[in-house]
């Protein structure tokens, strides 16, 4: 391919070898081979390839086949660097810098986690729990939002609550902020708190309603993970000490009960780690907690505790 004129030298620039032609399927092909991995699999690359091309083409594959689009050099470029990132083992909503979760479309940046298809279950199984009154909007909190993602899609399902985001980094809040901008979710609170404080200043509770999906992996499980998940997401927002993998768990159960983050007949929802479900569950005394309940996922892995204070 030839050089284009523009580029100063600090400009990514793409490398070869390019394709012969620019048609909508000689791309497509050259596009694939980038993209190929050792073990043969094809599914994840072609799956990435289409996502890769309706990105830079702002395309979908039908657009593209019955308008017979032709990459543009610039295109070809922008390909080439968006799958020689991909092969590094970046996750590729960090690449697209979007995430989508319960139908909300997210940027997506190694500031915040990338939102899970677990997290969706957890927000949707919340939501069968709490009665639907928009004659009187409830108190919400989201321990440890990141990405925003979990307070802003209640926040489309249940507009007239009054929502607030929690975390510790200022830089997974400054993205939540940008996603509520672009969703025109103006009127959610976002603070920058550390949970495991003695006493945080909490003026808006007790809140009704409080999820968290808090770090939950032991570090002795950093091998079992993806490289693209333990090399590029935030560190902070996966794991716990393994000797104490139940730590935010339990300083949110006694905040809600005995600091009064949760009023009386509010429902308090975990996302978990599959092997401690049930350690969680052991967390709610009978004497301030009932209706303790504990689900799978649709991987069928233990991942859901929810319970309420009485």
């Amino acid at each position: 391919m030839a050089d284009s004129n523009q580029g100063a030298e600090d400009v990514p620039r793409g490398r070869g070898p390019w394709p012969q032609i620019n048609s909508v399927q000689a791309v497509s092909k050259w596009l694939m081979e980038r993209l190929k991995r050792n073990d043969g699999d094809e599914r994840e690359p072609l799956a990435v390839s289409r996502l890769l091309l309706d990105h830079v083409s702002e395309m979908d594959r039908s657009e593209r086949m019955s308008q017979q689009w032709r990459a543009s050099e610039s295109q070809l470029e922008k390909l080439s660097l968006l799958a020689d990132r991909w092969s590094s083992d970046e996750p590729l909503q960090y690449i697209l810098n979007e995430a989508h979760f319960m139908g909300l479309k997210l940027q997506a940046d190694p500031r915040a986690l990338i939102p899970r298809p677990e997290t969706e279950e957890l927000v949707h199984a919340l939501l069968d729990k709490i009665p639907l009154d928009v004659s009187e909007g409830l108190r919400f909190l989201d321990i440890g939002t990141g990405s925003g993602c979990i307070a802003l899609a209640w926040k489309s399902r249940r507009p007239m609550d009054h929502v607030v985001g929690l975390d510790i980094s200022e830089e997974s809040l400054d993205q939540a902020r940008m996603n509520a901008q672009n969703l025109r979710f103006n009127d959610v609170d976002w603070t920058c708190r550390d949970i495991l404080m003695e006493n945080p200043d909490w003026p808006l509770s007790p809140f009704d309603t409080v999820v968290s999906n808090p770090p939950y992996i032991p570090n002795n499980e950093r091998e079992t993970l993806a490289d693209d998940v333990v090399n590029q997401e935030p560190e902070m927002a996966l794991f716990v000490p393994d000797a104490d993998p139940l730590l935010f768990y339990r300083r949110i159960v006694e905040g809600c009960f005995k600091e009064g983050w949760l009023r009386s007949g509010g429902w308090l929802g975990f996302e978990c780690h599959r092997d401690f479900t049930e350690e969680v569950c052991g967390l709610f005394n009978d004497a301030y907690w009932r209706d303790v309940d504990r689900r799978k996922d649709l991987n069928g892995n233990w991942r859901m505790v929810f319970a309420r204070l009485r």
